[in-house]
Parts: structure tokens; sequence; C-alpha cells
């Protein structure tokens, strides 16, 4: 029997295991990480880490040697207006199958045992611990911490599955052939067109560069919380098509990929007795989608709590989900709802207009070079 096994190899289980080492090496040298997948593997996102995500690694001992391109200012847009809000290095684009892979093996070179390619079927716990019944037999623990993303299949089995909590995602990714004609690139800027809004999506479409093998690409896509599900569910395609008409870009030329994405709700339970939920399958933010940095905090903090349960020999997980809420992660969760159930609500255009004139005033103040 394991003591700790950690379900998911992205940012938030790798970040996790990472955490166990660091905190409690005993522990984690009777512990387990295991994935699905088969690393690296493709994981579709825009890629950003924030500042504060680099910070969280910094605090774990981490320095990443993976390509990423920084971003040193954010266009805002809204129909005829656009405002750019400038702090060099707000954040970093990298690709997701390069920094999950480089994240997980930091994990596995402190000496996590970490196995790949096993998925959890079902979930059946008892008084003394957990079995995870695998494509490859069967695991046991004395407690589990799921970060088995969006879709967990452990949040399922739990019966914990609130299917109005979902967001969505498409994206695609284009080849630059000209980087020094495209702005992007050459002024490090990253656009968010919140133009979609008045198409009843509660969100946001976006234009990342970034290189891919390294070769210069474009990562598009349109990002709509869903944070309102009084409103009408937007059709997100026809929304995608048009901006990427007016890029000159024909949608059916590229490949369409999308995913869902669970927004934190603190309302929610995160765990049961010995199960805890952390990352995308606990919930991220639906106000700008950005998972990386919430997932990497996650990650720690659900190590830290059990940590502390072994200490205490209490695994009845009872006070984590007020433990995560009151959290400073919590904190900064429920803000970026509440800003997105106030921004994605059924507002006026004078609302937006407004508002944009408004950024356009105060954004340069906050100027960071």
């Amino acid at each position: 029997m394991y003591d700790v096994i950690v379900v998911g190899g992205g940012p938030c289980g790798a970040s996790a295991a990472i955490r166990l080492t660091q905190r409690a090496p005993q522990l984690a040298a009777r512990s387990l990480l295991i994935d699905k997948a088969v690393f690296p593997r493709k994981k579709l996102c825009g890629g950003g880490v924030t500042q504060h995500g680099w910070d969280l690694l910094h605090a774990l001992d981490v320095a990443l040697d993976v390509p990423m391109f920084p971003i040193h200012h954010m266009k805002l847009i809204y129909d005829d207006l656009e405002t750019t809000f400038h702090w060099r290095n707000v954040f970093r684009i990298v690709q997701r199958d390069e920094f999950d892979a480089a994240l997980l093996q930091v994990a596995r070179t402190r000496g996590m045992e970490i196995r790949e390619g096993i998925g959890v079927r079902d979930v059946l716990r008892d008084a003394d611990g957990v079995t995870l019944l695998t494509n490859d037999g069967e695991l046991r623990a004395r407690a589990v911490i799921a970060a088995d993303g969006a879709n967990s299949i452990i949040r399922h089995k739990l019966g914990l599955v609130r299917s109005d909590r979902l967001s969505r995602l498409m994206e695609i990714l284009t080849p630059v052939e000209h980087v020094e004609r495209a702005p992007e690139f050459v002024n490090h800027t990253a656009v968010f067109d919140f133009t979609p809004i008045a198409k009843q999506v509660q969100g946001y479409y976006w234009d990342f560069p970034s290189y891919k093998n390294g070769a210069a690409v474009m990562n598009r896509g349109l990002f709509d919380a869903r944070v309102r599900n009084d409103r009408p569910r937007a059709e997100l395609k026809p929304v995608l098509a048009a901006r990427l008409n007016e890029r000159g870009l024909e949608m059916g030329d590229w490949r369409l990929e999308g995913h869902p994405e669970r927004w934190f709700d603190p309302k929610e339970k995160h765990a049961v007795p010995r199960i805890v939920l952390a990352g995308d399958a606990a919930g991220t933010e639906p106000w700008l989608g950005e998972g990386i940095s919430h997932a990497i905090d996650f990650g720690t903090r659900a190590a830290d709590y059990v940590a502390r349960a072994f200490a205490k020999n209490d695994f009845s997980f009872a006070d984590y989900s007020k433990t995560i809420s009151n959290s400073r992660l919590g904190q900064r969760l429920r803000l970026k709802k509440f800003i997105a159930h106030y921004i994605y609500g059924n507002r006026g255009e004078w609302f937006y207009r407004t508002g944009w004139r408004l950024l356009q005033i105060g954004l340069p103040v906050l100027r960071k070079n």
C-alpha cells in the first residue's frame, strides 16, 4: 500500500508531488503519481504562465529550461475600441507538452515514483484507504490527491459532478511566416478581444504569439466562461470564424480543437474522507480562464494539507474545502469568479464602451517596466 497516490501528472499533480518531496520526503518515498497519458502528451491550452506561476515554481525550487515567449503588452479590444496594458513579463507563453513534461521530470528526479499510461476506471473507499481500479490492476493508498483534470474520473466516481460548472474553449494554431512583420511577435503582445461578448459569449477571443518546435505559430482561440447560466448559450464556431475572418483566415483551413474547463465554486464539496480534489478537478477561475498558476498553487496546497493529515493521523478531510476557499488561492478564485459574474452579465453596450474608455485613461498609469 502506498501512503499517497497523486492521480494526474499535469502542473497540479506534478506540483503536489514536488511539494511532497520538499516538505515530507519520507512520505513522498512511499507515494506514487500516475497519469493515463505518456509524457510528453498533448494538452490544449493558451499556454500563458503568469509571473505568479513562476513565483510558485521558485518556491518549489523549480527552474524549468523550456522554450517560452515573454509577453510585455496585453492589447484589450472591444469592437472599435482598444487599449494596451504594459507590464514587462506579465506572462510567458509555453507549449504545454514541453512545460508539463519538464515539470513532471522534476518530480521524478526528486524521488517520486511515477507511472505513466495508467488510467483510473473506478474508485473504492473503505475505513483504511482507497483502492484505485486501473487498466493495469489495483492500486491501494491511504490517501489520494485527485488532480486528473476538468473531466476528473475520480470526481465523477465520487458523485461530485456539476455539469453547469464548465467553461468552453476552442483553439487553433496557425503558422506565422514573417515574424518580423507580426506586431504580436515584434512587440511581445498578446491580444484579448472581448467583442464576442456582443454575441452572448461570456469571454473573449485571443491571439497568443509562441513557438512550437522552433517555428513561429499563433495560438488563436475563444473562451466562453458560462459563469452566467441564466444567459443564452452562445454558438462558438460562428463567432470564432468571424474573428478569424477579420484576420484573413478561414476556420476550415485549420484543425479546430476544444476542451472544457471547470471553474471553482466554494459552495461545492472538494473532498471526501481520504480523497481531495485539486487543480481543474476542483476548478479554476472563469474570468480569463488562466489555469496554470492556479493549478501549481492548488497542487502545492493539496500536498501540504495531506501531509498535515498524516501528521495528525486524521483522514476525514472534513475541512479541506473550507481550507482551500479561505486560502489566498481561494480568495483569488472567488474574486475572479465575482469579476466574471459581473463583467459577463447581461450588460448593455454602454457598459462595455464606457468601461473601455475608462481603461484607456487608467491603464497607462499602471504601466510597469
